[in-house]
């Protein structure tokens, strides 16, 4: 679905991974805290992001996250009044609310994980990964202690 002009707009919350070609150095995600410093508003989106990367190399895993508006915004060429214009147009569906794991291209620690939703401040959330990992390693404990008794 494709909605003509900028007529929504969503707040969102913005951090980068890293701070290199980045002017706002202030704004990275190891920094992240949910504090209004972070928040932005996006007029040209519908949804907000975010990118969970997982790194491993003589390490553990490693987990950087980006925050952002999702990206939505398309200009389109237009020929009308004898003239040729640039018509903003916001694709609505050019992502689903949701998470889901990126094209695997061999990295060693996996693909990334994108996470799309359509509410005000919706992308502070820790990554699915992660979480589940969480609630893994309680379900684990509960049986060992269990079956200890």
């Amino acid at each position: 679905m494709i909605s003509d002009g900028i007529e929504r707009g969503i707040a969102c919350f913005k951090c980068y991974a890293s701070q290199s070609g980045h002017e706002k150095t202030d704004l990275l995600c190891s920094h992240f805290d949910g504090s209004p410093r972070f928040q932005v508003y996006c007029p040209s989106s519908t949804l907000c992001g975010k990118r969970t990367i997982y790194s491993k190399f003589k390490t553990p895993m490693i987990t950087t996250v980006e925050r952002d508006c999702a990206p939505q915004k398309r200009t389109v060429l237009t020929y009308s009044d004898n003239k040729w214009q640039n018509r903003e147009e916001i694709v609505t569906s050019a992502y689903k609310e949701g998470c889901f794991i990126g094209e695997d291209r061999g990295a060693p620690a996996g693909p990334s994980e994108y996470c799309f939703c359509g509410h005000h401040l919706c992308n502070s959330s820790e990554p699915t990964k992660t979480i589940n990992m969480f609630y893994i390693f309680i379900l684990i404990t509960v049986l060992l202690f269990a079956t200890l008794l």
